[in-house]
């Protein structure tokens, strides 16, 4: 009984988390207006939050942090710049529905960079019905735009290259880092980093607005800081109690509420074509995880692709 329990507090704590992640998120962006700023905000709450327990801290060798804040911070920044920029130039239903076609930036980057990549008749086909899906749904909402599309395309290429090089640093040729160090260092780092972001879109000139925010705003903004620390915890508990199939479960009924919240509370797309484009994409996306999860002859070992699986769904996740 204490296990059962266990598995389904850890699924309703994920679950909360993933969809109250972008949903606080896009309602402190419509407060605040200053999305890079909000992103900063977050970071700044993740450091000073880690600081306050540094018994979880470990780090082995200097050349190791060195490893890590070479690299993984800078795609760590742009995934998190570019998500918060497609979420205030687009609705939260056409990211949502838009980011069931990472697969195919997956596989792009992937043969770029040389990994293994698989693909069979059944692959194709789950892909090529998620694209209907997602063309059915933006052809119908008119808060998609071109702008909002490059950042989603962005924010998907920089997920992808950020999970190669963590697999890299932390299954092929690990760094003596904790969890909790590697977080410090990719948000420290990342707040530096974010400096010239804040200035090319003159943020700075308009942070008189936070002095302005009304006590809804302010908690709002709190809470989004509050959820983007949860959510990194929430991810790896609930993967040590169910599969990676059932995580991506999951994962799609998060999508569910996000874009039903987006619907009928922010009055975003609700034309047929969206209801179908979303109920499309979606199925497609869980059809495309199922496919993917079935064992597959490969040269790669199968901890190698469960490690990939496992890290894909956390991006996907925050």
């Amino acid at each position: 009984m204490a296990s059962r329990l266990a598995l389904l507090a850890s699924c309703l704590f994920f679950m909360s988390c993933s969809a109250g992640m972008m949903i606080v998120n896009k309602m402190a962006l419509r407060a605040v207006g200053l999305p890079i700023t909000v992103v900063m905000i977050q970071m700044a709450f993740t450091v000073l939050f880690i600081c306050a327990s540094p018994c979880t801290l470990h780090f082995g060798s200097a050349r190791d942090v060195l490893r890590w804040a070479c690299t993984v911070p800078f795609l760590f920044t742009l995934m998190l710049a570019s998500s918060m920029l497609a979420l205030d130039h687009a609705s939260m239903g056409a990211i949502v529905v838009v980011r069931n076609v990472a697969p195919l930036v997956t596989m792009a980057v992937e043969g770029f960079f040389g990994e293994a990549v698989q693909i069979d008749c059944w692959t194709v086909v789950s892909l090529l019905y998620i694209i209907g899906g997602v063309v059915l749904y933006v052809s119908t909402d008119i808060s998609f735009s071109p702008q909002g599309m490059g950042y989603m395309l962005v924010n998907m290429v920089a997920s992808v290259l950020e999970r190669i090089i963590q697999r890299k640093l932390i299954a092929l040729t690990p760094i003596d880092v904790s969890k909790t160090g590697m977080m410090l260092i990719n948000n420290a780092v990342s707040l530096v980093l974010m400096l010239p972001v804040l200035f090319y879109f003159d943020e700075f000139s308009r942070w008189y607005r936070l002095r302005q925010l009304s006590q809804q705003s302010m908690a709002l903004l709190v809470g989004s800081c509050v959820t983007a620390v949860a959510i990194s915890w929430a991810g790896i508990n609930a993967q040590s109690y169910v599969t990676a199939t059932t995580f991506m479960v999951l994962t799609n009924l998060n999508k569910f509420v996000v874009i039903g919240f987006g619907m009928f509370i922010l009055n975003e797309a609700r034309t047929w074509q969206a209801y179908a484009g979303c109920l499309i994409a979606l199925s497609g996306g869980l059809w495309y995880a199922r496919i993917r999860s079935q064992p597959q002859p490969s040269k790669v070992s199968v901890s190698d692709k469960g490690a990939d699986e496992r890290d894909s769904l956390v991006n996907c996740a925050k």
